[in-house]
């Protein structure tokens, strides 16, 4: 993956030779990686750590979880508030019966995703780098169409505590501390439509994390903004594309390794 190395400047990926790659590389090759979804829309984050309190749920995955809805809704239709609609998107999603979702750090409720606290530079460095996202999206199988609705975003403030208090705060929604230390040890990009990784298996390889990206549920979750929200589908799937490579980069290191789990056609 040369164009992801090019557009990567974060800090994680394992040890050259790590006992854990070859073990999850024949994982996702011959499909025992991965397990059926309850839910289509995403609303756990990429991040591989699970949570302190049991996982119950099995969910597609997404940058921030709730949040890749949330930053596609404020690309497309704007900022509304200083949580950019949060409170609003939580209700909606409640109704619609999947839960909003965000996580925590273990020691520290207000901050601890990757996604929501970095949201202003990977949302810079998106539209810095915005040729290469594109190459890397269409690297990685993501849609991004002729738009690109992230420059809209530019400069934008998220009230990050705020957001933490909600999903912390409202009945419907949940904010999972996570347990400590990890590093992922690849990105991996499911295009399977209805599965997810199985984080048994993860724990069985070795007690390893990885990114986890759903890709399919990018194309869900633009229709589903549309449905409610009646905004561009197409713009939603290209921001969510978008930050999503963005956030993979503004974290991970140019030599992490990323596999991809493709439909047979």
């Amino acid at each position: 993956m040369g164009v992801f190395a090019r557009l990567a400047k974060g800090s994680i990926a394992p040890d050259p030779g790590h006992p854990g790659l070859e073990p999850l590389a024949l994982a996702n090759a011959d499909g025992s990686l991965y397990v059926n979804t309850e839910v289509d829309l995403p609303s756990r984050c990429i991040d591989g750590r699970r949570p302190i309190t049991p996982y119950a749920k099995i969910v597609p995955c997404m940058p921030g979880g709730s949040l890749s809805l949330l930053v596609a809704l404020a690309a497309t239709r704007g900022i509304t508030d200083s949580l950019w609609g949060a409170d609003d998107l939580s209700n909606r999603l409640a109704w619609h019966g999947a839960e909003g979702s965000i996580h925590a750090g273990p020691d520290d409720r207000s901050s601890g995703c990757g996604a929501l606290d970095g949201l202003t530079s990977i949302i810079t460095y998106a539209n810095e780098q915005e040729d290469l996202v594109r190459e890397v999206a269409f690297e990685f199988g993501l849609p991004i169409k002729n738009s690109y609705p992230l420059g809209g975003l530019r400069g934008e403030k998220i009230d990050t505590p705020g957001v933490y208090k909600l999903f912390d705060d409202k009945p419907d929604t949940t904010l999972h501390p996570l347990r400590g230390v990890h590093s992922e040890i690849a990105i991996v990009v499911n295009h399977k439509k209805g599965t997810t990784i199985d984080q048994n298996v993860l724990d069985r390889i070795g007690d390893v994390d990885v990114f986890d990206v759903d890709a399919w549920s990018i194309d869900v979750a633009a229709e589903w903004l549309a449905d409610n929200y009646e905004v561009d589908r197409d713009r939603a799937a290209s921001a969510m594309s978008a930050f999503t490579v963005a956030t993979l980069a503004i974290l991970a290191q140019p030599s992490i390794k990323v596999l991809q789990n493709r439909p047979s056609s």
